[in-house]
């Protein structure tokens, strides 16, 4: 094993806090899918940087990592063909009929390197449904057999392997086929035009900073030089008085001065775009771009999330997330049958808040006056609702709650967060895209 493939493995066991569980629920152990998906594409290829990439190939839409870490630690090989293998997921794009049409047209174009990590992606994700879950292996079959149509050109061997695996299932599954499908995950309180409208009162265009744009026949020192003077961590380019890309500040890891780049489709979105989109394009991307009127004239960094307007949309989604979970508890233990489930302690807090607001004659019960990380400790009790959110355990359940209450603790106290709190951020988006699409 290349020192590359070395890195690039450690990279990813050191980043397996996962954003994204909606798509395959049943494959949640990231550190065990990427090893596989890395065996898998090995054992075909001598390439250090597809079996890097092969180990990481998940990772900038999983987790808070962006293709632009990846390039500056890894090369732009590597940033390339796992960027080829994140297909963007904008808000438009929620139904599965539209994802799966996206993703076809997104892989079509992808290089023989993307695709057969690709191949192999989707020959672990799918034995792992066909063990753990088939009826969940359904959908996605199918779904998996309309992509090899754009696959040729990646590795022959493992998409005849793919082939032969959807045979069998297809087989193995008929029986499954009778059952009921798992529910899903509905709120019971949210008022759902409500939570449509609080999703788009804030949109990208009250987020932006202008974007500076510099002539590009400019030497990258200038232009860097420049960036630094004006205090700007990225500046548009522009050739011919047409804007066409833009140059980041932040080096490479070797040192490298950053070049000039065309923007990616996958990071531009409206000026009216929601917040939920932007935060999808950052989970990406080091920089999120706002077109108006079909211009580009904006820019989004994940810094951007410490303004009031921003912190203001956050404390909405936890709001929304609380009401959410209190009403789920409400209904799996009725008549506070939920207090065994919650220590002396933190169950006697609960009381005197409750006696004190009873004393105010304030409209509330016992479940009210609990809070928030015990609210959703109880309701993570259950296992069901852990496999809605890809939780594999109780300690994860913990751990969850926990990150929770301190991130709502960031946002109400003006503290930092979009450094290490991102995950959070982008998970609480993608649960406001759920709520909606379950309208």
């Amino acid at each position: 094993m290349g020192e590359l493939v070395k890195s690039a493995k450690l990279f990813a066991n050191e980043n397996h806090e996962r954003i994204h569980v909606g798509a395959i629920p049943a494959v949640r152990d990231l550190p065990m899918h990427r090893k596989s998906v890395a065996q898998i594409v090995s054992s075909v290829t001598n390439d250090e940087e597809t079996i890097a990439a092969a180990w990481l190939h998940d990772i900038v839409e999983d987790t808070a990592v962006t293709i632009g870490d990846l390039e500056r630690r890894f090369g732009s090989e590597v940033a390339r063909v796992v960027g080829e293998l994140t297909v963007p997921t904008h808000a438009g794009f929620r139904n599965r009929v539209t994802r799966t049409g996206l993703a076809k047209q997104h892989f079509a174009g992808a290089s023989p390197a993307a695709k057969t990590v690709k191949i192999a992606d989707l020959i672990d994700s799918c034995s792992t449904l066909h063990k753990t879950d088939p009826i969940a292996l359904i959908p996605y079959a199918s779904e998996t057999s309309e992509l090899i149509e754009v696959l040729a050109g990646g590795d022959s061997r493992l998409l005849a392997r793919l082939q032969r695996n959807l045979d069998k299932y297809a087989i193995d599954s008929l029986p499954a086929q009778k059952g009921a499908a798992a529910p899903r995950f509905r709120p019971l309180a949210i008022p759902i035009a409500a939570l449509r409208v609080f999703e788009q009162a804030i949109t990208a265009q009250y987020v932006a900073e202008p974007l500076v744009s510099f002539d590009s026949e400019l030497h990258p020192a200038e232009l860097h030089q420049a960036m630094t003077v004006a205090g700007i961590h990225v500046a548009g380019l522009h050739r011919h008085g047409k804007l066409w890309g833009f140059l980041p500040a932040r080096q490479h890891k070797s040192g490298e001065t950053p070049q000039g780049r065309e923007f990616a489709k996958s990071q531009i979105v409206s000026g009216r775009s929601p917040l939920t989109e932007v935060t999808d394009v950052l989970t990406r991307h080091d920089f999120c771009f706002v077109s108006v009127n079909e211009s580009i004239s904006g820019v989004i960094a994940r810094s951007d999330f410490h303004k009031p307007a921003v912190r203001m949309w956050l404390f909405g989604i936890i709001t929304f997330t609380e009401l959410e979970t209190t009403e789920r508890i409400r209904q799996k233990w009725p008549e506070d049958s939920w207090t065994s489930l919650v220590s002396e302690q933190r169950l006697e807090r609960a009381r005197r808040l409750y006696a004190e607001r009873q004393r105010r004659k304030e409209d509330c019960d016992l479940l009210d006056c609990l809070q928030l990380s015990d609210k959703v400790d109880v309701l993570l009790t259950d296992p069901a609702e852990r496999n809605v959110l890809g939780i594999t355990s109780a300690s994860g359940a913990q751990k969850a709650s926990k990150e929770l209450e301190i991130l709502r603790n960031k946002v109400a106290h003006s503290q930092s967060f979009a450094d290490k709190d991102w995950a959070q951020v982008a998970r609480m988006a993608r649960r406001i895209h759920q709520l909606l699409d379950g309208a």
